[in-house]
């Protein structure tokens, strides 16, 4: 999968090496040069120097490839162009991170989706769900892309992020853990998954019933279902 993440904050350097690590040929674009450096020099991805909005390195982060463009900065209206121009560009999905719950109805009224991660981890933490129920959260990229929450079964044993076989488009948000009171995982590719976990995971709605068999029975037992 091809990912271009504009900004490096905490959050766009989180999402690079996650996906870095689980394989994934990453390209962030930030527009401050030592954070830019230090990125490029700690994450296994191409780093561009400048400005996410600007044409030039959109083209040289080649958008028009993307499977996703992830505008993360801290700032609305620079994800909000971001995401503008790379779906003109021929980017194939994108998300946008929400700073100010103010201008969602702008992101909405211009096709956006947008992610606010306060909300997702509140909701996180405070949804009550049926052992082993699939709950989607939300649909994003009008209604082609699922933000779900899938319990671990008791049988699955626990493997990494990145040995879990997910399908492709697929990124695990958060992981919450209620034997250690309720902790909130942001995991890695070698963040182990054990049974009883919660997963938030973006996937595609056409993938979610594969999410949910990864993370609900043994590999074996998937394999014997075809």
């Amino acid at each position: 999968m091809r990912v271009v993440i504009i900004g490096a904050g905490k959050i766009g350097r989180h999402l690079a090496r996650e996906l870095a690590d689980a394989g994934h040929a990453v390209t962030v674009a930030e527009i401050d040069g030592e954070v830019a450096r230090q990125l490029a020099e700690s994450v296994d991805a191409l780093v561009l120097e400048g400005d996410g909005t600007s044409m030039s390195i959109l083209k040289d982060a080649e958008v028009s490839r993307a499977d996703w463009l992830l505008a993360v900065t801290g700032q609305d209206e620079v994800n909000l162009t971001a995401c503008e121009l790379a779906e003109t560009m021929g980017a194939d999905r994108v998300l946008a991170r929400l700073n100010d719950p103010r201008n969602r109805a702008t992101f909405d009224a211009l096709g956006i989706p947008v992610v606010a991660v306060t909300d997702l981890i509140s909701q996180l933490i405070s949804r009550e769900i049926d052992f082993f129920h699939l709950e989607r959260i939300a649909l994003l990229a009008r209604g082609r892309i699922s933000l779900i929450e899938v319990e671990v079964g008791p049988d699955i044993p626990a493997r990494k992020v990145v040995d879990l076989g997910l399908p492709a488009q697929t990124v695990i948000v958060a992981v919450t853990r209620e034997k250690d009171g309720g902790e909130v995982l942001v995991p890695r590719g070698d963040t182990v998954i054990e049974p009883g976990d919660r997963v938030l995971a973006v996937t595609s709605v056409d993938h979610e019933p594969e999410v949910r068999a990864a993370l609900r029975r043994p590999a074996a037992a998937q394999g014997n279902d075809h």
